[in-house]
């Protein structure tokens, strides 16, 4: 097993808004991660048990040598320098990615609280509709854009988009579309805008090196001034695109996408943060649809307040007369049985009536087939013996026109010798006379 130096794998629980310094808040990050990594090699050695338990179970059945060798080969496998040892050839994060990804996250939750307090106090002290919906929006629409920001897979992407997001914000409630949305709170909501702006900034100065800080302010600010806010939807255009315009399709985003363990920490810490705010987020979207169709919670309580009146009234007439309502529950069950009867027995007559009209139908067609049958074959009997007769005549007609000829060409053969002779004996008769 490599030793070396101990690479923070797990996300940590810190804030990156107090004010500590940057070396205590780095140790205390340090200190952390062994912890965490001390769980994790206490977890490893317990799976290490459950695969020797496993090996015993299959000994039990295929001997106790086959499980010892099973046994060595698992443990030459997973086992090294008396630990488990999970090698895979990804490329860990570097201490500045995954303090970028860590704080993002953690600015992510603090800027979703604070724009949700903040409209929750707006909404409080209007009673303008509009200031009310508009606050709703605002905290659906804060909440959605910083998640998607700060869950980018580039975690410096993350920490450039979440600060951009946190200046365009401000930008908007200042001096943009949205100076004027709540009207006499303005204030607090162009100060809350201010103060996420600074902490943003602040906190990109803390975990990037002084150079590339002021190169990537001065992306942020051009980016913002292409890209402002233009209503409380939060639309906004691609800052990953906008990084590879600016700096060079071959200039690389992220070197490492990190370690299993560092994949599997990010991927709980994006569960916890989306599993905090959506809920929240269905509240307020349908509270936003109730309002803007004019329904506020006070014409809810109020309604509900009835229903429930009107349910402990009808419950105190059932307390007070259980006679008459059980009168009334056997009337509506005798009226059921007598209509349900009725139904049934209308429902059998029918069924009787169209059996037997289908029936009939059914002997109607079997004899018309019968009659047509019938028919077909009369008809075919018929056509046959004319067929027949017919055959019969035309056939002595032409053996009468046969024996005719025989007869003539016989007498024409038989004839023609005695005519020849005759003719030639007469000759000679004239000659000689």
């Amino acid at each position: 097993m490599r030793r070396g130096r101990v690479r923070p794998r797990y996300v940590l629980k810190l804030s990156p808004y107090d004010k500590q310094s940057r070396d205590d808040w780095m140790l205390v990050a340090t200190a952390k991660c062994r912890e965490r990594r001390r769980a994790g090699r206490q977890a490893r050695r317990g799976s290490v048990v459950a695969v020797n338990r496993a090996a015993l179970d299959v000994g039990g059945r295929l001997g106790r040598a086959a499980a010892r060798a099973l046994v060595a080969i698992l443990m030459a496998g997973v086992v090294g320098c008396s630990l488990v040892s999970l090698k895979s050839p990804e490329k860990p994060l570097s201490t500045r990615d995954l303090n970028a990804r860590i704080a993002t996250h953690e600015f992510s939750a603090h800027f979703i609280s604070a724009v949700e307090q903040t409209a929750d106090d707006i909404a409080a002290r209007s009673e303008d509709p509009a200031v009310r919906i508009n606050a709703l929006q605002w905290k659906i629409s804060a909440a959605g854009t910083s998640e998607r920001a700060a869950s980018q897979m580039a975690p410096m992407m993350g920490l450039l988009d979440t600060w951009a997001l946190s200046l365009q914000m401000h930008e908007y409630l200042d001096n943009g579309p949205g100076r004027e949305l709540f009207g006499a709170q303005q204030q607090h909501a162009r100060m809350l805008g201010a103060e996420l702006s600074r902490e943003a900034e602040e906190l990109a100065r803390r975990v990037l090196v002084p150079e590339e800080f002021e190169h990537d302010r001065g992306f942020i600010n051009d980016y913002v001034h292409a890209h402002p806010f233009e209503s409380l939807q939060f639309a906004r255009a691609s800052i990953v695109e906008s990084w590879t315009r600016d700096s060079g399709a071959q200039v690389k985003l992220v070197d490492s996408l990190g370690t299993v363990p560092e994949a599997i920490a990010n991927a709980g810490d994006l569960m916890r943060m989306y599993g905090d705010t959506v809920p929240s987020q269905m509240l307020w979207k349908a509270q936003l649809a109730a309002q803007e169709y004019g329904i506020n919670g006070k014409d809810v309580q109020t309604a509900l307040k009835r229903v429930d009146e009107r349910i402990s009234r009808f419950s105190g007439i059932a307390d007070a007369t259980p006679g008459l309502v059980n009168g009334v529950v056997r009337d509506v069950r005798v009226r059921f049985d007598a209509s349900m009867a009725q139904m049934l027995g209308t429902i059998h007559t029918e069924g009787a009536t169209l059996s037997a009209s289908l029936t009939a139908e059914r002997q109607a067609a079997v004899e018309a087939v019968d009659a047509e049958r019938a028919a077909i074959a009369a008809d075919a009997t018929r056509i046959s013996g004319e067929v027949v007769r017919e055959a019969g005549e035309e056939a002595r007609r032409l053996v009468r026109e046969a024996l005719l000829l025989v007869i003539v060409f016989s007498a024409l053969i038989l004839g023609m010798p005695f005519a020849a002779g005759y003719m030639v004996g007469r000759a000679r008769r004239s000659r000689l006379e």
